[in-house]
């Protein structure tokens, strides 16, 4: 067994006094996280007395699991399976205080500080991380869920712990009014299927809004592996590429050496200017031999890492801007040897929903969209990281729960829809 894997089962047996459990079976994990390459340790604990298992049935009543992050070895998810008691947690923790005192301990943060309330319905809690009462993005999302009894059932960390201590020193006086040219950009049009003829709605796509309202920030950080094409594709004789169809397992299997030295992901890994052009190569080939009456009807998107493929985005050159999907290929290569798996064509999904032949109704100006959406519109204030100045930037969330439906003029829920 490896130092690593010990230290790690020792400190989650000391911890939780699991004197009367048997380890069942211990398993690395690696999540991709904003850019960064998160390790932990997935551990399963019997009772040292439970009855017959095999494999096929669900886990013994009582057996515990508990993750740790290799790096940090704070704990970042327990599962009870049954009525179990663990030492060093709470019997019962509806009380208030003694939630967040033992969320402080377990966590390392203080509250309303370094982590705050956002939610509660009926046995779940959530918490995300703060710098004084403002979100952070991208941050942690803290899950505790109750027994009928208050005892723990269930607890998990997930994202990404603050990545520096610097912060924007100005108040928040952000306003919707002064952000229309944002605003704007932010609406996407999408259909809705009915009865008799797909409707057009509109609705706006969540984006961050610096203070000043200068800089913007997408909600989600772009694959770092991802690189822009837009390489239209064309040829000028026929071409016989051909393949087998390979259906490989996705099992990402990670050791404790990988822990240990915490390795980046590998879809963190830059695509090399000769693999773009061998992977482009490929897809043009392809492309000729499925599709050989549409030179020049296809448009390389992008090229991206997805282990252990790399996929390569295919869009249509000239699709109506009016149709409710888009035509889309995407062509999975394995990455050690540039073989085609898989071609995914999205056509069967846009026949089996819609007929892509039908137009959506005109579309209508930005104006009208934006005064109708404005008084729904919301704007919550959060600490982006900026990767470039290495700093949390105060931004505002720019986001909406409504839609505007433009054949009857009506602005709706977007979960009625």
């Amino acid at each position: 067994m490896h130092p690593l894997t010990k230290d790690l089962i020792s400190h989650i047996q000391d911890k939780y006094q699991l004197n009367d459990y048997v380890l069942h079976e211990t398993f690395y994990r690696r999540e991709k996280i904003h850019g960064e390459t998160q390790y932990s340790l997935e551990t399963c604990w019997f009772p040292i007395n439970h009855g017959p298992w095999s494999e096929d049935e669900s886990y013994p009543d009582g057996t515990i699991e508990i993750q740790v992050d290799t790096a940090t070895k704070r704990t970042t998810a327990i599962h009870k399976n049954g009525a179990v008691t663990i030492h060093s947690l709470p019997e019962d923790l509806r009380d208030p205080d003694i939630r967040i005192a033992w969320l402080e301990q377990e966590l390392g943060m203080t509250f309303e500080k370094q982590f705050m309330f956002l939610t509660h319905q009926d046995s779940l809690y959530q918490y995300v991380s703060c710098h004084h009462g403002i979100r952070l993005s991208p941050g942690l999302f803290i899950s505790l869920e109750l027994t009928n009894e208050g005892a723990l059932d269930s607890f998990s960390v997930y994202g990404t712990p603050a990545l520096s201590n610097k912060y924007s020193t100005e108040s928040f006086t952000l306003s919707l009014e002064q952000m229309a040219p944002i605003i704007s950009q932010q609406f996407r049009s999408f259909s809705v299927p009915n009865e008799h003829q797909r409707k057009l709605a509109y609705a706006i796509e969540e984006i961050f809004v610096s203070e000043n309202g200068l800089q913007t920030y997408p909600l989600d950080d772009p694959d770092t592996s991802a690189v822009t094409v837009n390489e239209v594709v064309t040829w000028d004789k026929p071409s016989t590429f051909s393949y087998t169809r390979k259906l490989i397992k996705r099992r990402d299997t990670v050791t404790a050496l990988d822990a240990e030295a915490q390795t980046p992901h590998p879809d963190y890994r830059p695509l090399t200017e000769e693999m773009l052009e061998t992977c482009q190569s490929i897809a043009v080939d392809l492309i000729a031999a499925e599709y050989p009456e549409e030179s020049g009807a296809w448009t390389i998107q992008e090229i991206h890492r997805d282990f252990p493929f790399i996929n390569v985005v295919v869009r249509r050159t000239r699709d109506d801007i009016n149709l409710a999907y888009k035509r889309r290929l995407t062509i999975l290569l394995m990455e050690d040897t540039f073989e085609v798996s898989l071609i995914v064509d999205n056509k069967a999904f846009i026949d089996l929903y819609h007929d892509s032949t039908q137009g959506l109704p005109d579309s209508v100006s930005e104006e009208v969209i934006r005064h109708a959406l404005m008084p729904y519109l919301t704007l919550k204030p959060y600490y982006v990281f900026d990767r470039v100045l290495d700093h949390y930037v105060l931004c505002g969330l720019l986001d909406s729960n409504h839609a505007y439906l433009s054949a009857t003029n009506e602005v709706v829920l977007l979960r009625d829809l």
